[in-house]
């Protein structure tokens, strides 16, 4: 196995459509270019950081070249987020730093994006007040869903728990229909995967903001990640909810 190959083994996936067709393209190439180079997954992180602060402070600014130029750094920092994660695990270097640096930097970023955007529009635009009210629901529902990610992705704490049964013995014709019923599991996972928009994940939010943007649709662009997002605050839990219960029912 190449270098490459090995590096493109460290993507995340299944992930949305977008990242995996267009941001990994290119963050895949950075983390070959950079994988015998001193330049630590941290590095990247603050690089991502700094990218998209730079052009936040374009967005900032409000006008139409400075939002463009902005955009372009924003995006070039996404594609270093992506690339920093990826380097981590082909070296091997995983630290509790880095993932509190990656947390810290990703909110970070969420913050000023929509308020450099608000701002910018808002300098332009003395009478589109609104633009406020909708970056902060926008916001606050992009934190909500990363709340709700976090607990999600938090292992249950060992205390005060049960002792775990010891697995009953299954028949080889239940294990041969969960293997089936795993993967038609499997092909489902890879195939929701092109559906846009799916879950509203990081690499959605990114693209949205490159083709709002582009189109000069800021407002829009707010009003589209306020109500995706708090859509997406009650359908997740809704899904793993009722994912939760068929395999109650299932087990039972």
């Amino acid at each position: 196995m190449t270098d490459f190959e090995r590096i493109n083994a460290c993507a995340k996936r299944p992930i949305d459509i977008w990242t995996n067709y267009l941001y990994y393209f290119f963050s895949l190439r950075l983390v070959y270019a950079l994988r015998n180079t001193r330049i630590t997954p941290n590095v990247v992180t603050i690089l991502s950081l700094l990218l998209a602060l730079a052009g936040c402070a374009l967005f900032a600014l409000g006008d139409r070249r400075d939002v463009v130029a902005g955009l372009v750094l924003v995006q070039v920092a996404y594609v270093f987020d992506c690339a920093d994660g990826q380097l981590a695990r082909f070296r091997q270097h995983f630290s509790p730093l880095g993932g509190w640096l990656d947390q810290v930097a990703d909110r970070i970023k969420e913050f000023a994006i929509y308020f450099s955007l608000a701002w910018g529009y808002s300098r332009l635009h003395p009478g589109g007040a609104s633009v406020w009210k909708w970056a902060m629901i926008a916001l606050f529902a992009l934190y909500l869903l990363e709340y709700q990610e976090q607990i999600r992705s938090r292992p249950s704490s060992p205390r005060g728990a049960s002792p775990a049964a010891a697995p009953r013995a299954e028949s080889p014709a239940k294990e041969a229909g969960d293997e089936r019923s795993a993967s038609r599991f499997e092909r489902l996972r890879r195939y929701r995967a092109l559906v846009p928009f799916r879950g509203f994940i990081i690499g959605e939010q990114y693209f949205a903001l490159l083709v709002f943007v582009a189109f000069d649709a800021i407002l829009p662009l707010l009003q589209f990640t306020a109500l995706m997002g708090l859509a997406m605050c009650i359908y997740r839990p809704a899904v793993r909810a009722y994912k939760s219960l068929r395999g109650m029912v299932r087990g039972a």
